[in-house]
């Protein structure tokens, strides 16, 4: 039987040394709904810590798809409005 896998919507790269507030706004910047606080508005984040000291760690995100954005958290309603290419135009992505 074929294994069925599905990619991450959005894949950030998260350099080394980045504070948790700078990981928060590459996050943001990538799309990814993001409280101020790092929880995920809805959808599903995976993040790959790094094997060796000084390495970037990986950050996947998987959309749901079922739900609307998130209106509470600030920032939200403004990147909700926003084209995918506008999301993401900021960011390091893999």
């Amino acid at each position: 039987m074929p294994s069925h896998y599905r990619l991450a919507d959005i894949t950030v790269r998260i350099p080394f040394g980045t504070t948790e507030p700078g990981r928060i706004a590459l996050l943001q910047a990538a799309g990814i709904p993001v409280s101020l606080s790092g929880e995920v508005a809805r959808g599903f984040l995976y993040e790959r810590q790094p094997r060796r000291l000084g390495a970037d760690s990986i950050c996947r995100w998987f959309d749901t798809g079922d739900v609307a954005p998130a209106q509470d958290i600030p920032g939200m309603a403004a990147m909700s409005s926003m084209a995918p290419a506008d999301r993401t135009s900021g960011a390091r992505t893999a």
